[in-house]
């Protein structure tokens, strides 16, 4: 009986600490769920919230963008030559506002296209483009571009060469983007268009490189196969095949967008990686792999034990759930970097106590540099003013940029207008060393700031010290310049002058007066003339 009293206790006891909300935040002090749960200052109520990943919305296009890409591929069709060959140099410049217009224009064609004859078309100018370079292979890539090949093929009246062009010019401009929305509708022409694009698009992808990483890794869960197997295939040929090699991109939006189509397609063989970034110096590469765990969830509960684990040295209680794991790693992750830059923070505050300001605009530029928006900065923005002030005008363009600085710092702060008057003072003086002077912006400055007294000074004298005048002897100069250039001229035609002409004989000597010629030779010889 006494048995089976201990045993029903036991088992009570047993589901009521089954049943609590957290074994791990609620079990008492020296028992044994308390030694594993993980040790952490902040009760989960006080742990940082979990980003969410939201799910790539495609956006609709403008009106204006649609009228100004239906523009530019009428001309890329035109019956005119140089027409179609000004349209092809422009595509290289679409705006990134295009795409939206530039996914509608391509869900078009892909109702309008020939699918016969426009890759009949396109087989045609290739060979035609072999013919012509007998030293390539016939199973190359063309050596050269397929929008061009086919323009040079041009047969306007035919519409199947029409879309077939178009089709060609859309994808180029796609790759001219290149911004991962522009990539994801890059890739979907795989499943569109079928083997027709095939060759093409690996080599769009090929000059993409890094930025054709994140669609590529996303399209790794696309619903067409053959869209999944291409992605697997372009991956391979970047070298970006497994996370720890897709995550090599240099540029952080781009490393942002691999890391959060980790998340898109769920990888788990990615937890670790991103729990590499998610403490990355940058916040929003650190924000991309947080949300990248989130959207992993469950399946990478594990890996969030090990790095919890790593992290504190406390192995944690296996009833903790995931998304507990995870905000307590990024709670840890959070109070060391801010207990670093906090300390970096307290060293610039010390030097400015010192007097030394520069120094302290040193420290705080490598805070402002890892955490942008650092809870103290608004206490930064006096000293930037301030050495902001001792920098001379010949540096002015560093003076105006710590000046903005300190203006962004603190939007709000009791001497805005004091430092937009310092702002505008520095772009006046700047300006009239241009050569370029502002009187508006001087008056500006003492609108802001009356008792500013440079501006004062400026504004007394800025017709003699800011517009120059020029003085009579400038023009004496250059009468006399003038003059000295006319003879220096009259003298080099008087020279010309007297030089003799080759063609011109010599003069005879001088001699007696000859007399006048006889009449005939009767006069000649009359007696009388004797």
């Amino acid at each position: 009986m006494h048995l089976e009293r201990i045993l029903c206790a036991a088992t009570f006891l047993g589901i009521a600490a089954l049943s609590s909300p957290s074994l791990a935040d609620s079990a008492p002090a020296g028992s044994t769920a308390a030694s594993s749960a993980p040790a952490t200052d902040a009760p989960p109520a006080e742990l940082p919230p979990l980003p969410t990943l939201t799910k790539p919305k495609r956006g609709e296009p403008e009106p204006a963008s649609l009228k100004e890409l239906d523009s530019l591929l009428a001309r890329l069709v035109s019956e005119k030559k140089d027409i179609r060959d000004a349209a092809v140099s422009d595509l290289a410049t679409s705006p990134r506002s295009w795409e939206p217009a530039i996914r509608v224009r391509i869900g078009d064609l892909r109702e309008s296209i020939d699918r016969d004859r426009a890759p009949r078309l396109l087989e045609d100018a290739r060979k035609a483009a072999r013919a012509e370079r007998k030293d390539k292979k016939a199973d190359d890539d063309d050596g050269g571009d397929w929008l061009s090949i086919v323009q040079a093929h041009a047969k306007p009246k035919d519409d199947a060469w029409v879309d077939l062009v178009r089709l060609l010019a859309l994808e180029r401009m796609l790759t001219a983007i290149g911004t991962t929305p522009a990539v994801r509708d890059l890739i979907d022409l795989r499943g569109q268009f079928g083997d027709m694009l095939r060759i093409d698009l690996a080599r769009q992808v090929e000059q993409l490189k890094d930025k054709a990483v994140p669609a590529l890794i996303e399209a790794k869960k696309h619903d067409a196969a053959v869209v999944r197997r291409f992605a697997e295939l372009e991956l391979d040929k970047l070298g970006r095949a497994i996370p720890g090699e897709a995550v090599a991109a240099t540029d952080p939006d781009v490393l942002a967008d691999v890391l959060r189509a980790f998340g898109y397609v769920r990888d788990v063989d990615a937890v670790g990686v991103c729990l590499s970034f998610a403490n990355h110096d940058r916040k929003k590469v650190r924000d991309a792999a947080r949300e990248a765990i989130v959207g992993i969830g469950e399946a990478g509960r594990w890996q969030l034990r090990d790095a919890y684990q790593d992290l504190t040295g406390d192995k944690p209680d296996k009833s903790l759930t995931w998304d507990l794991l995870a905000r307590r790693i990024f709670y840890e992750y959070d109070k060391a970097r801010v207990s670093e830059l906090s300390n970096l923070a307290d060293e610039g505050f010390e030097a400015e106590k010192a007097g030394k300001a520069a120094d302290a605009v040193g420290d705080f530029d490598k805070v402002l540099a890892r955490d942008p928006l650092f809870d103290r900065r608004k206490e930064m923005a006096p000293v930037y003013f301030e050495v902001a002030t001792t920098i001379p005008f010949e540096r002015g363009e560093e003076r105006l940029a710590m000046l903005k600085k300190a203006r962004r710092l603190d939007p709000e702060a009791k001497d805005g207008a004091k430092i937009d008057a310092e702002i505008s003072f520095t772009e006046a003086k700047l300006l009239i060393a241009e050569g370029k002077p502002d009187r508006f912006l001087v008056d500006r400055a003492l609108e802001l700031d009356p008792t500013h007294a440079g501006a004062k000074e400026l504004a007394a004298s800025f017709e003699q010290k800011a517009v120059p005048v020029k003085t009579p002897w400038t023009r004496y100069y250059a009468a006399g310049g003038v003059a000295a250039a006319t003879l220096v001229l009259l003298a080099f035609v008087a020279l010309f002058k007297r030089k003799p002409s080759s063609k011109t004989t010599p003069p005879t000597a001088p001699g007696p007066p000859s007399s006048p010629p006889p009449a005939n030779d009767t006069d000649a010889k009359s007696p009388s003339a004797s």
